[in-house]
């Protein structure tokens, strides 16, 4: 009896223990739960397929009108072929913009090349800018040196005392013809005076001669007039086109290189003429 309870008690503990309850009972409560949810997904899915149905159908789940879903089908289409429109209609306004960018950038490049030209153009301006004012004042300082060598020329005639710069007739010039708007266009003025410098040009502080006579002739010899000079010279006017002699017959004691100067006075001439005629004390 011992030995063979002994064997039993060696048996009894070599075996394995079972399994706890509480970890199959939850095991079994978690697969429950999942067949029941998948199982309450399925019923919802299909009551909201059949509410869908039934709103679209016009509260029935019978097709008896089969139209309405063509109609919702032809909206459906159209509201595709609407939606194809906006986007072909994005997409035209992308590659507008697109241009549009692009124009900007190339009337940006062709404004700052712009800017450039007009830069190097201010340059070149400022450049000749200060050559202009470089050249008035060397015009400037030419006149100043015209004025002081006349001047000394005059001088140096003085002091020499030679026949050649006391004769009168090398002193004066020859008579200087000139157009001048001042004078009307049948006119001609004749100033006589004292070129004291003999330059033929009648400067502010030479005096006008008075007392010579003048005497003008046509082309045919025909006298026009006979003029004594006074402080304005002699005004000769009414001349019609042609060629006239200007003769200096009486020269009040003064010498002149000229005593006939030739006169034309133009057909078509806009202006009168001044006739300048230097002489010599």
């Amino acid at each position: 009896m011992s030995v063979q309870n002994e064997s039993l008690d060696m048996k009894s503990s070599e075996r394995k223990p079972a399994a706890p309850e509480l970890e199959y009972k939850a095991a079994s409560q978690d697969s429950l739960s999942m067949f029941f949810a998948a199982i309450g997904g399925a019923v919802l899915g299909m009551l909201a397929t059949l509410l869908v149905l039934a709103i679209i159908n016009g509260g029935t789940l019978n097709f008896t009108h089969p139209e309405r879903l063509a109609v919702m089908e032809a909206n459906l289409a159209r509201v595709n072929e609407n939606v194809g429109a906006v986007s072909q209609n994005v997409d035209t306004v992308a590659s507008q913009v697109t241009d549009v960018r692009d124009q900007l950038a190339v009337a940006r490049s062709q404004m700052d090349a712009a800017q450039a030209r007009l830069d190097d153009q201010s340059g070149k301006l400022d450049a000749v800018q200060g050559s202009v004012a470089a050249l008035a004042l060397t015009g400037q300082k030419f006149d100043t040196f015209v004025a002081a060598l006349d001047q000394a020329m005059v001088s140096m005639r003085k002091l020499d005392g030679s026949a050649e710069t006391t004769t009168p007739a090398a002193i004066a010039a020859k008579p200087l013809l000139v157009s001048d708007p001042a004078v009307q266009a049948d006119a001609v003025a004749v100033l006589f005076f004292v070129d004291g410098n003999g330059n033929g040009v009648m400067d502010d502080a030479e005096a006008n001669l008075t007392g010579v006579v003048l005497r003008v002739t046509d082309a045919a010899g025909n006298q026009v007039g006979e003029y004594t000079s006074g402080d304005a010279g002699v005004l000769v006017q009414g001349l019609n086109p042609g060629d006239y002699t200007f003769a200096i017959t009486d020269a009040a004691g003064h010498a002149t290189l000229s005593e006939e100067v030739a006169v034309t006075v133009p057909a078509d001439a806009a202006q009168g003429q001044i006739l300048y005629v230097p002489m010599a004390e």
